[in-house]
């Protein structure tokens, strides 16, 4: 088990229960809608507008339902299994339930989400893995979690500068992710951060901790999945870390110290890359973050491509 705190497979039925409230809320809209045709131009007027709008609101709320199921339905690629044994340490530490359910989300993820290279360009069935690896890894211990599948995610050969030009002499960023616009990740980097997977440093879990981030509006550096109770203990922590970061007393790397977003997201990187470390030497700051994510990375094994089974000969 990859820590404490995972709770049990959604399944597909769960995936299929968010209709009734995703229908009835289209179905308020819709009768809000009715209801102000019946007042302007008559009751027969308002009872179509309520039929025809019903209808076309249940049909776009079954689409995406339906394509969770077929997705989470499906036979996994073992193609798409042989990166995640391959690249994806956190995979390797999940047991065999925990394993099925991240492939579930995995496919889930990526039947939701466009994931291309510039102007459109097709990728690598691994960067398209290790992108919806990356978004997977931070949600796990929150079942149910849906992205916002509006943004598109699009992956440069190497780093860019801030006018999306490879190769210039200010070419340096890793990621980026806009307010409500496409994720931006080097393929380079993306590789890197799962190559090596204890040094905190890792685009992906950095760029979709933003995206975490922006789930409630701005980023702040505290994202709308924190539990309501451990915001004010976080704006604390996140304020006296910060000091120990630009102290130099800190594990987390001096990035952190740009800004609340910056430190969230840094932050994220080594309670999944530095769990231990973490928990040792920062006991305040892990505990909310284990509690925000739902899992206790600390308390998992991870397991290495080359490190033989426990009993081998």
């Amino acid at each position: 088990m990859h820590g404490g705190g995972v709770h049990s497979p959604r399944g597909v039925s769960a995936v299929r229960s968010d209709a009734a409230f995703r229908i009835g809320s289209s179905l308020l809209v819709a009768a809000a809608v009715a209801l102000f045709a019946g007042l302007r131009f008559g009751v027969g007027i308002g009872l179509a507008a309520f039929g025809v709008l019903s209808l076309a609101a249940t049909a776009l709320t079954l689409l995406p339902i339906a394509r969770r199921a077929r997705a989470a339905d499906g036979p996994f690629p073992e193609r798409f299994r042989a990166i995640l044994e391959r690249e994806v340490a956190f995979y390797r530490g999940l047991d065999a339930k925990e394993r099925a359910r991240f492939e579930r989300e995995l496919a889930i993820f990526l039947a939701e989400q466009t994931i291309t290279g510039k102007r459109g360009a097709p990728v690598s069935d691994e960067l398209r893995v290790l992108v919806a690896a990356s978004a997977i890894v931070l949600v796990f211990g929150r079942p149910g979690f849906r992205y916002p599948s509006t943004r598109d995610v699009v992956i440069y050969d190497d780093t860019f500068d801030t006018d999306y030009e490879e190769g210039g002499a200010h070419a340096n960023v890793l990621g980026m992710v806009h307010g409500s616009g496409p994720i931006l990740f080097s393929s380079r980097a993306l590789k890197q951060g799962f190559a090596n997977s204890h040094d905190g440093l890792n685009v992906g879990l950095h760029e979709f901790a933003h995206v975490l981030d922006f789930y409630a509006g701005a980023a702040d550096g505290v994202p709308g999945m924190m539990p309501w109770a451990a915001v004010r203990p976080w704006t604390k922590v996140m304020h006296s870390e910060t000091a120990r970061v630009e102290a130099h007393r800190s594990i987390l790397r001096g990035y952190a110290a740009t800004n609340e977003a910056e430190f969230f997201a840094v932050a994220t990187e080594a309670f999944f890359e530095k769990p231990q470390q973490m928990h040792d030497k920062h006991p305040e700051l892990y505990a909310l973050l284990r509690e925000t994510y739902g899992q206790d990375p600390a308390a998992a094994k991870v397991v290495h491509p080359a490190e033989p089974e426990e009993g081998a000969a």
